[in-house]
């Protein structure tokens, strides 16, 4: 239409191109906002995926600094043949507790009727020998399992999806795509990285007050040792050597979770991890002390706040190991 050919602005047209105005603004908060925020969301859930279901081992080597073998060989907890165990570095530091969790005696044998202190005293000794005497320790399996469902104020769709994403990402880890020397630890480096307490010297400074029950049962010349260990509330201090879990498991830090976000890292805040249903099971040779087999399990929680939203997602994770001396 030519300029002499338009038409005059009047109060009634004017109000109509406002009025359209308006609608356009409301169906772009309507849509295009709301499409903008559902893909945060989705990208969200597959960091959160992503991170539940990373190699813890390769990410803590970045945050934690592991000793070198040259320096660590006579640091660690050892048990001789006797049953009485020594740790010069945990009296250089003035930690007391670090070999046998409590200042207890050295216990050289159990039996069903042996006390909560005198297993949990045992197991600490004969778990700190792993590190710095084992000859080999395999990672025969690693599985990820569902502990429940997303809590928190996400839209049901997206609940949905999140589910979703994170049962088909349940099952076990594929050992091949680890660094060898995180299936098959010879080195103490190499042991102090994959063995729990992850790329610390140490294995357990559990105390009496942090576990829930000490059980032992004996057959064929082996001691079978069940500790469970007491939970710990998400929180955003979680770290090794912390709390209950931090003492004994390989523990999911928010360190982690904020590093690993990707694309999720800018929309995330107030991360948490907690830990609960903690289970240590070990197989230990009478006659020598030395652990031969480890089972670790652990339900880990991770909670953060993004987009408004408040999720809460639970994940087990279990770990198997066999000792070789």
């Amino acid at each position: 239409m030519s300029k002499k050919n338009k038409e005059p602005s009047t109060p009634e047209s004017r109000a109509e191109k406002l009025a359209n105005k308006q609608m356009l603004r409301k169906v772009f908060s309507k849509t295009f906002l709301k499409a903008f925020a559902i893909c945060l969301a989705v990208l969200l859930i597959y960091s959160v995926c992503y991170i539940a279901f990373i190699n813890p081992s390769r990410v803590n080597a970045n945050t934690v600094n592991p000793i070198s073998e040259g320096n660590n060989g006579s640091s660690a907890v050892v048990q001789n043949n006797g049953g009485s165990a020594s740790s010069s570095d945990a009296t250089a530091n003035g930690d007391t507790n670090a070999a046998s969790g409590d200042a207890t005696a050295a216990v050289t044998e159990l039996t069903a009727s042996s006390s909560k202190a005198d297993i949990l005293a045992y197991f600490n000794t004969a778990i700190n020998k792993v590190k710095p005497n084992a000859k080999q320790v395999t990672l025969n399996y690693e599985k990820n399992s569902e502990a429940g469902g997303i809590q928190g104020n996400l839209p049901g769709s997206l609940t949905s999806l999140a589910n979703g994403l994170i049962s088909a990402n349940m099952g076990e880890k594929d050992l091949s795509e680890l660094d060898p020397g995180l299936v098959n630890a010879t080195t103490v480096d190499q042991k102090n990285a994959m063995f729990p307490v992850e790329n610390e010297s140490w294995s357990s400074k559990l105390a009496v007050d942090d576990i829930e029950d000490a059980t032992v049962t004996e057959a064929d010349g082996k001691y079978t040792i069940t500790i469970k260990v007491k939970a710990d509330e998400p929180s955003t201090e979680t770290a090794h050597g912390v709390g209950h879990n931090g003492k004994a498991f390989s523990v999911i830090m928010p360190s982690i979770v904020t590093d690993n976000a990707g694309g999720a890292a800018n929309i995330i805040k107030n991360v948490q991890t907690g830990h609960k249903d903690g289970k240590i099971v070990v197989t230990v040779d009478k006659a020598t002390g030395n652990v031969l087999t480890a089972n670790y399990f652990y339900v880990w929680t991770l909670s953060l706040e993004a987009l408004g939203a408040k999720l809460s997602i639970p994940f087990g994770l279990e770990k198997d190991f066999t000792i070789a001396w």
